[in-house]
């Protein structure tokens, strides 16, 4: 049978209620960034000089020029919340550049957030050390009793005004440029190496220094007439002096010619020879008067031929070539007589006067068509390449790579594409307007 223990009962104890103690609040939960804190969003700008960060003020918002933004933080508890540490880490989404210390940083010092109070803490920007870029990341704080507290940053910098409205300036003024190019340079232009490619015949005619210095005279007031946008008054001169310089040869061809002829007396040659040599002269004279001596002496000469042709001597045919130009070069005598005296005349004073006030404006005639010549239709013709050739850069290798910040090079293009479009849409619109009927 089984023996069973038994046991005093134990005195009851008194048990005492247990001590409810006061729960803290962690500090981490505790700071409370202030609503338009807990998410920074600004949209600041990168000025350089004193007219750059000017024009920046006068076109963009105010709160694209801060230095300085202010973060403020409740601290809703009763005890003071202390910071122990705190970083700013911020990359560019664009280029993957990330902002330094120097850039953005909080206020060093003994900082720390008093009970129950809304305190603030300053964030310093030095926006002359940022990148053009679109900066996300973050502002780290580490706090006492091992609480932690971050909020997220938005930065979007920009490049300063001055230099964009360089760019936009000169698209404007290139869409400009190939504006009058099309409409008025490139005729002008044309007419201008008509002009140089007849005085480079001139002088490779090897004519006599008296003929050629007439020629090349003549063509100094086809170039006035080019420098004044007169084209259509312009290419019947031009013409005509072509044709005189064409007679000279012919002449001088037949002359020598001539004088190779055995058959016929040495004074008859020597006379023959003086009469062409005569019409030679009156021939570079580019006069109507003397034009008409011309013809008058060519007619003797005709008629000495026919009469040499009835003695057995045959006749040369450039006297008709040369007849047949002269009837051209008669019925526009009276053209180059009235260039050349332009060209040659000396102005009045009040001609004077204005020619004055014309250079101080830089538009003068010769000034602008040389300009047109020499500059800008070879200085289109490379900016159309080069643009071109930045253009497959851009779409090739700037736009694919990494390398670039912030993308300026399509920027910049943009501007000076803009520029030009915009050109081309005004004189559409121009265009369009003018085919209204009335």
């Amino acid at each position: 049978m089984p023996v069973l223990a038994q046991t005093e009962p134990q005195p009851e104890v008194n048990r005492q209620p247990a001590t409810v103690l006061p729960i803290q609040p962690d500090a981490r939960n505790a700071l409370v960034p202030m609503r338009k804190t807990e998410q920074i969003r600004l949209q600041l700008v990168n000025c350089a000089g004193w007219l750059d960060c000017e024009l920046a003020r006068l076109l963009l918002p105010a709160s694209a020029t801060i230095d300085q933004r202010q973060l403020q933080f409740d601290n809703p508890t009763t005890s003071t919340i202390n910071v122990l540490n705190t970083a700013v880490i911020l990359d560019g989404d664009i280029t993957g550049y990330q902002l330094s210390e120097k850039a953005i940083a909080v206020a060093q010092g003994n900082q720390s957030f008093p009970a129950t109070q809304i305190s603030s803490l300053p964030l310093t920007l030095n926006r002359a050390a940022m990148p053009p870029d679109q900066y996300v990341g973050a502002v780290y704080f580490t706090l006492n009793s091992r609480g932690r507290l971050s909020f997220p940053i938005d930065l979007s910098v920009r490049t300063g005004p001055l230099l964009p409205l360089v760019v936009l300036f000169f698209g404007i003024i290139l869409g400009r440029l190939f504006k009058y190019m099309e409409e008025r340079g490139e005729p002008q232009a044309k007419a201008k190496g008509e002009v140089y490619r007849l005085q480079n015949d001139i002088r490779r005619a090897r004519l006599d220094k008296q003929e050629e210095d007439s020629l090349l005279g003549m063509t100094n007031g086809v170039q006035t007439l080019v420098n004044r946008e007169q084209l259509e008054a312009a290419s019947p001169v031009l013409q005509a002096i072509r044709d005189r310089l064409e007679m000279l040869i012919r002449l001088e061809a037949l002359e020598n010619e001539f004088n190779q002829q055995q058959s016929i007396s040495q004074d008859v040659q020597d006379k023959t020879a003086s009469k062409i040599h005569e019409v030679r002269w009156l021939t570079a004279q580019g006069q109507a008067d003397q034009d008409a001596k011309a013809k008058q002496i060519l007619t003797e000469l005709g008629a000495d031929f026919k009469d040499f042709a009835t003695r057995g001597v045959n006749e040369d045919p450039a006297i008709e070539v040369v007849r047949g130009k002269l009837k051209g070069i008669v019925a526009v005598a009276n053209q180059i007589d009235r260039a050349t005296e332009l060209s040659k005349a000396e102005p009045s004073r009040v001609n004077q006067f204005q020619q004055f006030f014309i250079m101080l404006s830089g538009v003068t005639d010769q000034v602008r068509a040389e300009a047109t010549f020499w500059v800008v239709r070879p200085l289109l013709a490379l900016i159309l390449l080069v643009g071109l050739s930045s253009v497959g850069m851009g779409s090739l290798y700037i736009e694919r790579g990494t390398t670039f910040g912030a993308r300026p090079f399509a920027d910049y293009l943009g501007l000076i594409l803009w520029g030009l479009s915009a050109d081309v849409a005004s004189r559409s619109l121009s265009s369009l307007q003018g085919r209204k009927d009335p």
